[in-house]
């Protein structure tokens, strides 16, 4: 069997995801492409808060759940929702609504974890944000109860966004394998080519686009 026939078995078939993308890194490298080399790397590490992500990463739409402080009372137990309708009609095209959208920066190993669980992925808010959404409270700009304020805050992405990913990650691996066996069948070999021909390219910068 082939090196190619191995990862596409492996995309169809092993677990872990991570576990695909070091099979796709052994290929990048026995073929001399730095550019799938590079992008199995930042699936396996996570993509930094600043840096573009792939547009199968999002960003996606997402709910926001807050802690409230309770004058009297302190801090409410457990987390509520927050509307977007909670916020001021004219606020809700606003860029501080990107408070409902998350970029999936995470490794495939964690993604892999929560899908394997059933569970969101959460993203904790900032002091800054906290900070900006309580100025809100102050001037009327966000309806709670009164004597409301917010302790803490996180968006949450539903378990089945999170699998989206995950899906496209191994599709994108399945492709890549499917179209560079057609070219050439023994690529990842230990005596296949080494360098990537013009329509290898074309393969890896389509399926990975």
């Amino acid at each position: 069997m082939g090196f190619l026939d191995m990862l596409i078995d492996a995309a169809r078939q092993v677990p872990s995801t991570a576990d695909v993308l070091r099979g796709v890194r052994m290929l990048a490298r026995r073929i001399g492409s730095a550019e799938l080399e590079n992008w199995a790397d930042r699936e396996l590490a996570g993509y930094a808060d600043d840096e573009p992500v792939p547009t199968y990463r999002g960003p996606y739409r997402c709910e926001a759940h807050v802690r409230y402080r309770r004058i009297p009372g302190g801090i409410a137990p457990g987390m509520a929702p927050l509307p977007e309708s909670a916020f001021a009609e004219e606020l809700r095209d606003s860029r501080l609504m990107r408070v409902y959208e998350v970029r999936v920066v995470d490794p495939v190993d964690h993604l892999d974890e929560l899908v394997r669980v059933g569970a969101p992925l959460v993203r904790p808010w900032g002091g800054v944000q906290i900070d900006l959404i309580n100025r809100l409270i102050d001037i009327g700009g966000l309806d709670v109860a009164p004597g409301h304020t917010i302790a803490a805050a996180e968006t949450r992405l539903a378990g089945d966004s999170v699998a989206k990913v995950v899906d496209s990650v191994r599709s994108r691996v399945l492709g890549l394998a499917l179209g560079l066996e057609r070219l050439a069948p023994s690529a990842g070999d230990e005596d296949g080519p080494s360098e990537v021909t013009p329509a290898m390219h074309d393969v890896i910068v389509k399926t990975l686009g």
